[in-house]
């Protein structure tokens, strides 16, 4: 007879096993431990909900430069060598010292300015979340992060890879900038969530053993028909204890969660082609009235006329 330690895992659980091998080639499975392990929280929220970027200027800052708020998009300025001063509407200036990447989530007036004449090296990107109801991956973010360079490894890799794109006429140019940006940002997200820098949001909720598994629940399964209870009961929770936690840690009612998904994943969905008829029941509603009475209450618009409004906007 032989005995082996090993461990087992899945995306959520972490299983310690001991094997017992009988003579005859059998094995029992004795599980004597286990271990929460949480997925990757930005990973789940990332496969629903979109961020884009765009890098639409680089070069040396000589003088002071102006950036407007527009709705709907943030900002983000990554910046080597000299120093450079950020202005923000109603807000004392403020110096930054060393190379660092500026991010501005939110729709914020702004400006730049090098700090004694000195020239600065400087990539500017705009940021949107793509949709107009509250996406988790922006909230309970601050008005503006500002981190170091040298405290992001590889950092400099990425902006003289992105420096260079910009510069140079090659094939598959914007593919390259795209995926930069892309890990720019899970890079920027990795260090928010390390260094506890968001606040109440689903990032945080995911963070939970508790609250995991029920937003865990919502994210596989939008169209079942959740209620309150049912969402406490997957979290092992009461159903007092369950709101009070949920909007604690996520920023907002459990229920106004699941809407909120339902509509953005909504959103994805009548872009790609699909019919309202489609898809009222695979979110979760029980008729298409009552789909677009709830996309109106969120959007401001009809499912309709949301759609003809992004035609436009994209066409633009």
């Amino acid at each position: 007879m032989r005995h082996t330690d090993e461990q087992r895992s899945d995306n959520s659980l972490s299983l310690f096993f001991h094997f017992v091998t009988i003579e005859y080639g059998g094995i029992l499975i004795i599980p004597i431990n286990i271990q929460f392990i949480p997925m990757d929280q930005l990973s789940i929220l990332l496969k629903h909900f979109d961020i884009k970027t765009r890098v639409f200027a680089h070069g040396t800052l000589c003088s002071e430069a102006n950036f407007d708020m527009v709705q709907g998009m943030g900002h983000i300025h990554i910046f080597k060598k000299a120093q450079l001063e950020i202005v923000i509407k109603d807000r004392e200036p403020l110096l930054i010292t060393e190379p660092s990447v500026i991010f501005l989530p939110k729709p914020t007036s702004h400006s730049l300015k090098p700090f004694n004449n000195e020239k600065v090296k400087l990539i500017c990107a705009t940021f949107s979340s793509g949709s107009p109801i509250h996406n988790p991956l922006i909230m309970g973010l601050p008005e503006v992060l500002i981190t170091p360079i040298s405290q992001l490894c590889d950092f400099e890799t990425i902006f003289d890879l992105l420096y260079q794109e910009r510069l140079h006429e090659e094939s598959g140019k914007d593919q390259a900038i795209a995926h930069l940006m892309d890990y720019l940002m899970v890079r920027i997200y990795r260090f928010v969530i390390q260094e506890k820098l968001i606040s109440s949001s689903a990032v945080m909720g995911l963070a939970d053993p508790k609250i995991y598994k029920a937003i865990m629940a919502i994210h596989q399964y939008p169209g079942r028909e959740w209620c309150l209870e049912t969402l406490a009961s997957e979290a092992g929770m009461s159903r007092t204890r369950f709101a009070e936690f949920f909007k604690q840690k996520v920023g907002m009612a459990p229920i106004n969660y699941l809407t909120e998904l339902r509509i953005h994943l909504a959103m994805k969905r009548l872009v790609q082609g699909k019919s309202i008829k489609s898809l009222y029941g695979e979110l979760g509603y029980s008729s298409t009235s009552s789909f677009s009475r709830a996309f109106l209450l969120k959007t401001g618009m009809s499912p309709k006329k949301w759609l003809d409004n992004h035609r436009h906007v994209t066409t633009d």
